[in-house]
């Protein structure tokens, strides 16, 4: 397995979704097929949400291909019952029950019968793969393995016979889960964290998201009303079973508002000049089900679109089991054309993964993707690892511009919490080991706001920070990179450099001086073992160019001198054996024939049967049930304590923690080394009776050179473990002589390992490399070897012209194209280069060999913050249309328009826009220019938007033009017709019509008069630099693509002249002709000059918090001119020093200046006056 056997205490079940709905397809082309990963899914909320933002426009075209992966089969089991529902006829009428079977904790009887009739349709339809496939739901609702189908069928069963039980056993059943439902429930003060789903206006959100936390988990329903309808007493079966057994045990974080975009409640609705604060919770529960019928209507039409005998335009694939391993798989399965594979279902489980030969078979008309443009992780990276996600879905990522890894982390909000530590190294170094970077890193902003996370660590008990990242193929943003694995070049002292630096930071847990000066930090999963850690390895040598035995040899040199991991030592023999299983390298003296010379030498009695030893050899521990069931309770208290094994002689020890794990019986068969062990599975694992069997992998010199061994399972030593070893005085939890053949088994294959099946040893991770071409890029390093410092590359002179240029002793001339890229300028000729980070040509250095024709690059990396190019919105042709690399696609028509009438409603908006800053660049002084292009950019914005608003100035103005100051041209003008909400991103955007390029007098008067109401008054100018115009050039050709709702024409300019923007200069529209007039039909009639407009989406440029600091809420909100709400109007039902909530009958102090916070006592109000004085305003008049 790729990630460290956790024993797995107290588990939750999480069968409703903690975030807010995204669509999956955002950074796609609109033309393109989406072949979506969910890796663990969860519920279906982005499908839902994605197959209702396809629904419209260019996207209602394409074809929506999911493959939905959960470890829990109970999600998937409720998946499969929603997506049937919507196939059936009459499912838009249904829909009310539809929610209440999958988000209420109780039903009525209405709800209750549909769910149990459709239940016994599925146990019907799934009594083998082909009954499945044939069915009515068969052509859309597909099953990766027979496993899945299996076992979403015993569950389907387990809930129909809820209503065929006894009176007897349905009366224990309904007291046993009410029970659970009761001390399930959060025993914290106020849990509040569906206001998350509010994004901006998540401030107004908080008191009601607290209300109906306690609401839904008092009453089991998602209503406003504090009492449960007399009619609903059915328990809904669907979450009374889950892995962590026959119990209702949905985590106690769990709020059905989660799921939805609560902005659109809260935001005053166009006609409307409602303050958020007089939105009610009833609003807000109905807007969340308005929002789900609209999504299951959208899904309901597609699938009621297409008859079972027609190709389905959704297709829905289902997989029971873990992330890792089915990455894993659909490689192995991809490479090898094979449906069987050698990876487990999932940890705890003996078999393996074997897909469907009608989906996934070589003889398949249309089978199944094996890669993927959008791999959605969801959370994932907080239970497994980012590194681990990383190893095991890059090989199956299309090497396309367009594919997107999307990750999220809900995970613990402090300042160490960084990607950089997460990724165990540089985020840049990082990024060229392993092939991808997320795209914001490059650009150094995000259109995704985080603004609700400011809020929620302004309340009590605030200790997540969810934050989502879409990471790209590195170097995809260059159009000019025709190949998306273009190798680079580190010499091999760097390369081993980094490896090493990786290493001690993957494995910091074994680092005792660091962890003992964290010990108060007892909370966090380890995500990695040694064999983590050579997946690693492995994608790395599919990427480089170098020495690869020398920088692996100089690697093991700085492991065995290492000494700032103390026990680091003891996990060498199992690095070095998973690096000859996964074929990354072997050390010198495991050659097979050492280890016969070795094995003639040195006969121990375990070997007495054996004829040949092969150079690694599996090791399989049983662990009787009656030893290990008594250890359960302390091991449970431990929470998620890593399992690993330790072969222990007289004077030594070595740890291996790859291991396998599983509760079950063996049977054994011949001795030696032909000697086979085979396990039945114990499916009701820990709650049963079988001993605990483990097997894992070992250098057979290991076990050869040691007379004396021992066979130890043991738990990694961690903070969290303190407890468990002061208990027990030792981590070891069970031990046996190598010799006990009762108990310890040695085979050359692991078990369960039939000649059909592959065996694990033929994974060898260089026996696939990459198919790269092209240049290479030679990468160097600091000192340290953690931060890429420039690019070098060999340029070879072969065509005649510059040959003699260069003989004759010409001067090359390096011009920057891109942020990407370079042109070599050799007399009247030039060469352009692509390079997989940005780099900086004004600093460029030579080494020239005239006589050999050469000439060698050496560009320095340009990742200052601050110092990005004009070019930073890079739009890239890919297969006839164009893909966007750091700016998602928006459907207007569904980003709900909100009021501008009452501005007392729009406090939200100011700390909105004023996130794009962080805390460097609001310490720059305002000028024109910044010396930051990016941050003139940002200004401008933040003056457009406080302008549309009309939050700066009153009314707002209903156009905007773009000059230099000291051109006497308008270079662009636009139009804002509404703004409008991007719930799916949290933020705001600005509905415009842009009209390009110089406007004539004539094209300004035509302007006006389809505008009565433009007057010069009404008309803003933005003045800017040079370098910001060129900026916007760029990113108006963006602002139009994102929002494009026409077909690029076979004689588009962008592919004429080849050009993205097609000019720069202030006389010359960037924007090609395709989407001029599309959707101003009825006043271009009209007014012809008016021919080059277009629409387009603006909307702000976030700063990233994991790279630079943002700053705290309060002093964002206090830097704003504009009135805005104080930050304690968060918490104004609580004191906002201490916390403590006030009564109904408005128990608190109120500030006698801003009117808005509140404290329970003059000592804390005292307190509290340092911090508050720098938001305390006086409200206006």
């Amino acid at each position: 397995m790729t990630h460290p056997v956790l024993w797995r205490g107290k588990t939750f079940f999480y069968p409703i979704g903690d975030t807010s709905a995204v669509c999956l397809t955002q950074d796609l082309c609109p033309s393109e097929k989406a072949d979506v990963l969910l890796l663990g899914c969860g519920d279906p909320r982005h499908i839902l949400y994605t197959v209702y933002t396809n629904s419209t426009g260019l996207q209602a075209s394409r074809k929506l291909d999911f493959t939905c992966c959960d470890i829990e089969s109970a999600v998937i089991a409720r998946n499969v019952i929603l997506f049937t529902l919507l196939a059936d006829e009459g499912a838009v009428e249904k829909v009310p029950q539809i929610w209440n079977i999958f988000f209420h904790f109780f039903l009525d009887k209405g709800s209750h019968d549909l769910l149990i009739s459709q239940c016994r349709r599925l146990v019907e339809l799934s009594s083998d793969l082909d009954s499945w496939n044939n069915g009515p739901y068969g052509h859309f609702l597909r099953m990766c393995t027979g496993d899945t189908l299996a076992e979403l069928r015993r569950l389907w069963q387990l809930y129909v016979k809820t209503t065929t039980c006894s009176p007897h056993e349905a009366k224990a059943f309904e007291s046993a889960y009410a029970a659970d439902v009761k001390a399930s429930k959060a025993k914290f003060e106020f849990v509040f964290t569906a206001s998350r789903a509010a994004g901006p206006l998540s401030m107004y959100a908080l008191k009601m998201a607290g209300h109906h936390y306690n609401i839904y988990w008092e009453t089991g329903v998602c209503s406003a009303v504090s009492r449960r309808p007399s009619e609903v007493s059915h328990p809904n079966p669907t979450l009374a079973y889950s892995m962590v057994g026959d119990k209702f045990a949905v985590h106690y974080g769990t709020d059905t508002l989660s799921c939805f975009h609560l902005a659109e409640a809260l935001a005053p609705a166009v006609g409307s000049s409602r303050h958020p604060e007089q939105v009610t919770l009833k609003d807000i529960v109905n807007v969340c089900k308005t929002q789900f019928s609209r999504w299951c209507t959208s899904v309901s039409k597609v699938l009621g679109s297409q008859g079972p005998s027609f190709p389905s335009p959704l297709i829905i694939r289902c997989f029971v089991g873990d992330a890792l391993s089915l990455c894993q798989a659909l490689d192995y399965s991809r490479t090898t054309k094979s449906t069987s594979t050698p990876f487990p279902v999932a940890p705890w489980k003996i078999p393996c993964i074997t897909f469907d030969p009608n989906a996934y078979g070589t003889s398949t008309q249309s089978p199944a993707p094996t890669t993927f443009n959008v791999i959605d992780t969801s959370n994932l990276l907080d239970y497994v690892g980012v590194l681990n996600i990383i190893a095991v879905t890059s090989p199956i990522l299309q090497r396309t511009p367009s594919t997107t890894l999307y990750t999220e982390g809900l995970v613990s909000g402090s300042s160490e919490d960084t990607l950089a530590e997460q990724l165990c190294g540089d985020i840049a170094t990082m990024g060229l080991l392993l092939g991808l970077i997320p795209a914001c890193f490059i650009s150094q902003f995000t259109n995704r706001s985080n603004m609700h996370e400011h809020i929620v660590r302004l309340t009590q008990n605030a200790t997540q920070n969810h934050v989502r990242l879409a990471w790209k193929l590195i170097g995809g943003a260059e159009k000019l990179l025709t190949d998306l694995d273009c190798p680079i070049d580190i010499a091999p002292e760097q390369l081993a450099g980094v490896f090493f630096n990786i290493y001690l930071n993957m494995f910091s847990h074994e680092n005792v001086v660091r962890k003992l000066a964290m010990s108060i930090k007892l909370s966090g999963i380890v995500h990695y073992h040694r064999r983590s850690f050579v997946e690693i390895l492995g994608v790395v040598k599919r990427r480089v160019i170098t020495d690869w035995d020398s920088t692996m040899n100089m690697f093991h040199r700085k492991i065995q001198n290492d000494r700032t991991l103390m026990i680091g030592m003891n996990f060498y023999q199992d690095l070095c054996c998973q690096l000859h299983l996964l074929g990354v390298f072997d050390v010198d003296w495991l050659s097979l024939q050492k280890v016969q010379e070795v094995h003639r030498v040195e006969r121990p009695f375990v070997f007495r049967d054996w004829k040949m030893l092969p150079q690694t050899l599996c090791v399989v521990l049983v662990v009787p049930r009656d030893y290990l069931q008594p250890l359960l309770p302390d091991l449970d208290e431990t929470g998620t304590p890593v399992l690993q094994c330790d072969l222990r002689g007289v004077a030594t020890q070595n740890t291996f923690s790859a291991i396998n794990t599983v509760f079950g019986t063996i049977t054994t068969s011949g001795q030696g080394d032909s000697k086979i062990v085979a396990i039945k599975e114990d499916t009701t694992g820990r709650y049963g009776t079988s001993p605990l069997v483990v097997w894992f992998w070992v250098l057979s010199i290991v076990l050869v050179n040691e007379r004396r061994l021992s066979v130890v399972l043991s738990v990694l030593s961690t903070p969290a473990t303190c407890t468990l070893a002061t208990k027990r005085h030792d981590l070891s939890i069970f031990r046996a002589d190598l010799g006990d053949e009762q108990l310890v088994h040695i085979l050359r294959q692991r078990p369960n390992a039939g000649p059909e099946r592959p065996d694990e040893k033929n994974l060898q991770i260089g026996s696939h490399p990459m198919k790269t071409s092209g240049a290479c890029a030679f990468v160097t390093l600091d000192k340290e070897c953690k931060t890429p410092l420039s690019f070098t590359t060999r340029v070879d002179i072969v065509e005649p012209e510059m040959k003699v240029s260069l003989t004759s002793g010409a001067t090359p001339i390096v011009n920057q194209v891109s942020m990407h890229s370079i042109a070599l300028v050799l007399g009247d000729k030039s060469l352009e280069f692509p390079f997989p980070l940005p780099i900086d040509a004004k600093k460029a250095k030579f080494r020239i060999a005239r006589k050999s024709l050469y000439i060698e690059i050496i560009l320095p990396l340009k990742l200052v913050l601050g110092e990005t190019d004009s070019d930073m919105f890079p739009v890239i042709p890919h297969g006839g249309d164009l893909a966007l690399w750091n700016m998602h696609r928006v459907n207007l028509d569904q980003c709900i328009p909100f009021s501008i009438a009452n501005k007392k409603a729009l406090g939200w908006i100011n700390p909105h826009v004023s996130l794009m800053m962080s805390d460097r660049e609001r310490r720059i002084p305002r000028a024109l220019t910044s010396g930051s292009t990016l941050l003139d950019v940002k200004r401008s914005l933040h003056f457009i938007f406080g302008q549309a608003s009309g939050l700066a100035e009153g009314k707002p103005p209903l156009g905007f033009a773009l000059q230099v100051t000291d051109e006497s041209e308008i270079f662009v003008m636009f139009y804002i017709t509404d703004l409008r909400l991007d719930v799916g991103s949290h933020t705001m955007v600005a509905d415009a019509w842009v009209m390009p390029s110089s406007p004539s007098f004539e094209k300004v008067e035509a302007f006006s008069k389809v505008f009565t109401d433009l007057r010069p008054n009404n008309m803003k100018t933005v003045g800017m630099g040079v370098e910001e115009r060129k900026a916007w050039m760029h990113l108006l050709v963006a602002a139009t693509e994102r929002c494009r709702t026409w077909e690029h024409k076979t004689n588009c300019e962008y592919r004429v002249e080849g050009a993205i923007p097609l000019a720069l200069e202030p006389d010359e529209s960037p924007i090609c002709s395709c989407g001029a007039g599309v959707g101003t039909e009825s006043f271009v009639k009209k007014y012809p000059i008016l021919q080059p407009l277009a629409p387009a989406v603006i909307s702000p440029l976030f700063a990233l918090s994991y790279i630079e600091k943002i700053g705290n809420m309060e002093d964002i909100m206090a830097s704003n001119t504009s009135p805005i709400p104080a930050p304690a109007a968060v918490v104004r039902n609580m004191c906002a020093a201490c916390g403590k909530e006030g009564g109904a009958s408005g128990s608190l102090l109120i500030c006698s200046r801003c009117k808005v916070v509140r404290y329970c006592s003059q000592s804390c109000q005292r307190e509290d006056w340092k911090g508050h004085k720098k938001s305390c305003v006086a409200p206006s008049s």
